[in-house]
């Protein structure tokens, strides 16, 4: 059972009315976005809630178990700068969300009610919902590692040790055409490898769909420029002349990642490994010595 600050208590015992909801979310970039069902800001928890007389919150579904509970989270898209192409470019997909009750008349009374990640998104007209799990995602997720030949690290993570940030692993280009919302053409603006970009990512820099990420599927060189088709259809298209960055991508073969990289000490998988075969290959009829197949 959840121990109420006393000074929290005194006042629900009382009767008082003077508790508010305020929601924090935060996007998996580090933007946050706070707001209150209250009539003014409140500062509490460290954050600044804003006024958000349109927001509302649908009952909390919940379980005595670790199965996931369920909450959506209703406003409008004027909310904390939440905007719909902020949400057709996916950057508030898996943002978490906090609930929390705080009393208007002492911010500084704030106790945490439930915490949760964005599932869904459903936008009509000027008007968002935010469908949420209440239990962390993580907490689903398989542990431990697999035994395989390739690697299982993510390109630049902590444990690949890759800098994508240093300038060979990377090009500056632009938008020459939009061909649909997978293939683009493009300009490079410095030389680069075209076929280690295969399994790369694209990012936009400027822009309307400044900040999509997409991972590319293909490219290859069409009359002197760049055609690159990504892995999934882009929600928002680009416009020519929109700015992009191109890094490379990574096959999870030990000799990509040594000659690519030089990051074979970092390497995540064992690339000696023998395969399947091994454990049906008999002794060989000719020139067999000792335990030598």
């Amino acid at each position: 059972m959840r121990a109420l600050p006393p000074a929290l208590e005194a006042k629900w015992r009382a009767g008082v009315t003077t508790l508010a909801r305020g929601w924090r979310l935060t996007r998996k970039d580090g933007l946050v976005a706070a707001a209150t069902e209250h009539d003014r800001d409140l500062f509490a928890a460290g954050t600044l809630f804003k006024a958000a007389l349109s927001l509302a919150e649908s009952p909390v579904e919940a379980e005595l178990s670790l199965s996931p509970g369920h909450a959506a989270l209703s406003g409008t898209l004027s909310l904390a700068g939440v905007s719909a192409d902020d949400i057709e470019l996916g950057r508030w997909d898996q943002a978490k969300v906090e609930a929390y009750l705080i009393d208007w008349q002492a911010p500084e009374l704030c106790l945490p009610l439930w915490s949760g990640f964005v599932q869904a998104i459903i936008c009509q007209s000027s008007k968002f919902e935010l469908n949420i799990q209440t239990l962390e995602p993580a907490m689903n997720r398989m542990l431990g590692r697999y035994y395989t030949r390739t690697c299982d690290a993510i390109l630049g993570d902590d444990r690949c040790g890759v800098d994508l940030t240093e300038a060979s692993f990377h090009a500056q280009a632009s938008i020459v055409s939009v061909e649909s919302d997978r293939a683009l053409t493009l300009s490079l603006t410095q030389t680069l490898e075209v076929a280690a970009l295969a399994g790369g990512v694209l990012r936009v820099t400027s822009g309307r769909a400044a900040g999509l990420e997409r991972a590319l599927q293909h490219v290859e060189v069409v009359g002197g420029h760049l055609l690159a088709l990504l892995a999934q259809p882009t929600p928002i298209w680009p416009a020519p002349g929109d700015q992009l960055t191109l890094s490379l991508g990574c096959d999870k073969r030990f000799e990509t990642c040594c000659t690519r990289f030089g990051n074979g000490m970092n390497f995540r998988g064992f690339p000696t490994l023998p395969g399947d075969s091994a454990m049906v290959t008999g002794p060989s009829s000719a020139s067999n010595a000792g335990g030598k197949r």
